[in-house]
């Protein structure tokens, strides 16, 4: 890898950041790629896929499948919507399975925030075009997972960056959409770095829907997805997109989005050599990831203490201004606030020794012992937090013990991940309500030999349930 690394530096001497990126990931071929990497992308497929088709469901994806409908005015595209029996042009496919991804809060963190809802429905909306290979998809996949991480390492970071207030699964999501359709449409580095171009003139995503819970950030990834599609879809049609889409002073997006807290040397830093999708993680618990490692403390502490739930005095969380911010909420009148308290999830954590689905859908906060567990619980602004530390919990016990624990690693990290048989159980779990058991055991063996599967169109048949699909839900 490093000679063809040390070529496309070579000829990019001069270049913009975009140029260079696309230098680098338009003539990659899947032969290029380690096969620790590989293997990386279908665990990360496994688990997208799994919380899509559970979220398939949901209100939100019904809402968007509706307008996508809609929108189609009848002409129902050839690309699957996941879980259901009806199809969609790849755009509009790649928005309502984007936000199914995200609609349960069960897809993988780290990379752009959640970089799988954003790049796996695009790869998998452009199978019904045929003659894409599993082996195209997958280091399409690679790429997106790569680019979109490094735009949010460009602008200094997840933290920085939502701090500000933009969603980044939203904000740098579209460019790992277009990466992996510029991928699949086989453009060469002139038009890849167009489409990375286009992508980063209409991208967005706020946290807004913090306020009351608004659907928005289901819908955050699909709309990623759907922007990174058709930027592609333009470049190859032969629009032009500005080079300097992140570094220039003046209506770049590190100038405009990332102002004050961009490192734009970050975006090329291991380019070719360190695969960003290395820096996803897939969620254990289905709640915002910055309650996994209270959660994990909690378990932990309570199993060693031999307690159950009604033997807890207090619990007392000692974040920084932003877990106040962002996870300090007594209110809860929909899931999304749910899986954002956390006092909710601690509470029901407590009770039932997880945090799965479940435990969020039905919500549980009419129940008494959940609502005196949750006043239970305090939030303090007592620490400083690194970049990438969460905060630690400290529980009291009514016979007067107390515990503190902070988890470096929360369940599910990079550095702690899923077992092949967890991610397994999780996926079956998620697959098997929608499509049936069969299916799923079919699905993930398939996505097991994906690099053998000549055409991709194998996999997404399998995405829906049994029957042709067809143009109505």
């Amino acid at each position: 890898m490093a000679g063809a690394v040390d070529e496309v530096a070579g000829k990019a001497a001069g270049a913009t950041l975009t140029e260079s990126l696309a230098n680098y990931w338009a003539p990659v071929r899947y032969e290029d790629l380690p096969s620790s990497t590989v293997a990386l992308a279908k665990r990360f497929l496994i688990d997208n896929l799994a919380a899509a088709i559970a979220g398939s469901g949901s209100e939100v994806t019904l809402i968007a499948l509706q307008a996508a409908l809609a929108a189609a005015e009848g002409g129902t595209g050839s690309s699957v919507v996941f879980g259901h029996r009806t199809t969609l042009p790849a755009p509009l496919a790649a928005m309502v399975n984007g936000t199914a991804a995200h609609a349960l809060e069960l897809d993988d963190f780290g990379g752009c925030g959640h970089s799988g809802a954003v790049v796996v429905p695009v790869v998998l909306a452009l199978a019904a075009r045929g003659r894409i290979t599993g082996k195209a998809a997958l280091t399409a996949l690679l790429a997106g997972y790569d680019l979109a991480a490094r735009v949010l390492e460009g602008a200094g970071g997840y933290r920085p960056h939502n701090e500000k207030g933009w969603h980044s699964t939203g904000t740098c999501g579209s460019f790992g959409a277009a990466a992996a359709a510029a991928k699949l449409f086989g453009l060469e580095a002139d038009r890849f770095a167009n489409a990375l171009g286009i992508a980063g003139t209409f991208t967005g995503g706020i946290w807004a829907f913090l306020e009351d819970g608004a659907m928005t950030k289901r819908f955050h990834p699909g709309k990623a997805a759907e922007n990174g599609l058709t930027s592609a879809l333009l470049a190859q049609a032969g629009m032009t997109g500005p080079r300097r889409i992140l570094e220039a002073e003046w209506g770049g997006f590190f100038s405009t989005y990332a102002s004050g807290t961009a490192t734009p040397e970050a975006t090329l830093a291991g380019l070719g050599e360190e695969f960003r999708i290395a820096t996803s993680g897939m969620k254990p618990y289905a709640c915002c990831r910055g309650l996994h490692a209270c959660l994990d403390a909690l378990f932990e502490m309570m199993q060693e203490a031999g307690v159950g739930a009604s033997a807890i005095a207090g619990m007392v969380v000692h974040g920084n201004a932003q877990t106040c911010r962002q996870f300090d909420r007594l209110t809860i009148g929909n899931m999304l606030d749910a899986q954002f308290s956390m006092q909710y999830a601690l509470a029901v954590g407590a009770l039932s020794g997880r945090a799965t689905l479940d435990q969020f859908s039905p919500l549980r906060s009419d129940e008494p012992e959940v609502r005196r567990l949750m006043r239970l619980v305090q939030i303090v602004n007592d620490r400083v937090l690194k970049i990438g530390e969460y905060p630690p919990l400290e529980l009291r016990l009514s016979d007067g013990r107390s515990f503190v624990r902070q988890i470096p690693f929360a369940k599910g990290a990079p550095e702690n991940p899923l077992s092949d048989t967890e991610l397994e159980r999780k996926a079956i779990s998620l697959i098997t309500p929608v499509l049936g058991s069969s299916r799923a055991r079919q699905l993930m063996a398939l996505i097991t030999r994906l690099d053998e599967v000549e055409d991709l169109r194998d996999l997404s048949g399998l995405l829906v349930p049994e029957g042709e699909a067809r143009g109505a839900a």
